[in-house]
């Protein structure tokens, strides 16, 4: 325990000894990503700088993939603020000390967040703190808390509770085996116990349709009022993803409804319309 608690007091003196991330633009980075391929043999550790010109206002360290990362990714773009994507490549994060630097040795990971430098970790904490500050949580305290909710929801279901975009909650690869969607009988998901024998499909479904029959209570195209909150952006970016052309290119027909939404969304400023902004993310176009 004492070796154990001294190898952690060495921590900020290995992080003040790291070489700074190397300042790229997206598309070095996606070329050096592509060629790489496999995310564990990714040994980039860049700096990109994103949104309009300005001293940056939050740098964001994530690896280079989607998964935790993605809705803080959006969040940022949606509010169009200067920032600053810092790209950790597992070789990086694992052999070149940036794990050290980190709050719990994890990523995602806000950098100097309180302009003290002090960085904050944990998924759910960036998300709550980047919603409040850039606008994204709601308007009063009542709409915070419904926003929240839904959040709390998104990521039970939707995301699996942060393990995984495809796993028993929701599926990705389950609803792709589904030739149509509408035979596929299943009950709300108030009337779901938490040990039931629903396939894959059928609860990604049962989420699916509690977003949908909220959005269509709204009535106003967002979850939560009128505006786009943290949980609009969550939802987009699942639709977007289940709908690519490795995955389910056909869930347009399959489920007409949730083409219309992701239709919607990309009509709106900000990361709606940028969802495919940063080509280091896995499922961007490969350049040539």
């Amino acid at each position: 325990m004492m070796r154990a608690l001294q190898c952690y007091a060495l921590l900020p003196a290995l992080a003040w000894s790291l070489a700074p991330p190397q300042v790229l633009d997206a598309k070095t980075v996606a070329h050096s990503l592509w060629q790489e391929r496999d995310l564990f043999e990714t040994s980039v550790h860049a700096l990109i700088t994103r949104g309009p010109a300005g001293p940056p206002a939050f740098r964001l360290a994530y690896m280079p993939c989607r998964n935790r990362g993605e809705i803080l990714r959006l969040m940022l773009e949606e509010a169009q603020v200067p920032y600053e994507l810092e790209i950790v490549g597992f070789r990086a994060w694992r052999d070149g000390g940036v794990k050290a630097t980190t709050p719990h040795g994890k990523l995602p990971v806000l950098r100097d967040y309180d302009g003290r430098g002090a960085d904050l970790g944990q998924e759910g904490a960036i998300t709550r703190f980047l919603a409040r500050k850039l606008g994204l949580a709601g308007r009063t305290p009542e709409e915070e808390a419904t926003v929240d909710s839904l959040y709390c929801f998104w990521f039970a279901t939707l995301r699996n509770n942060g393990v995984s975009h495809d796993g028993e909650h929701f599926s990705c690869a389950a609803l792709k085996a589904v030739e149509d969607v509408g035979e596929l009988a299943r009950p709300p998901y108030g009337a779901v116990f938490r040990q039931n024998t629903l396939s894959k499909a059928e609860r990604s479904l049962v989420a699916l349709d509690f977003f949908e029959k909220t959005l269509a209570d709204a009535g106003t195209g967002f979850l939560v009022a009128d505006a786009p909150t943290v949980v609009d952006l969550g939802l987009f970016y699942i639709l977007y993803e289940l709908g690519e052309d490795d995955i389910c290119p056909d869930w347009a027909d399959k489920s007409p409804r949730s083409s219309r939404r992701r239709r919607a969304c990309r009509a709106t400023p900000g990361a709606l319309t940028a969802r495919a902004s940063t080509p280091t993310s896995p499922g961007a176009t490969r350049p040539t």
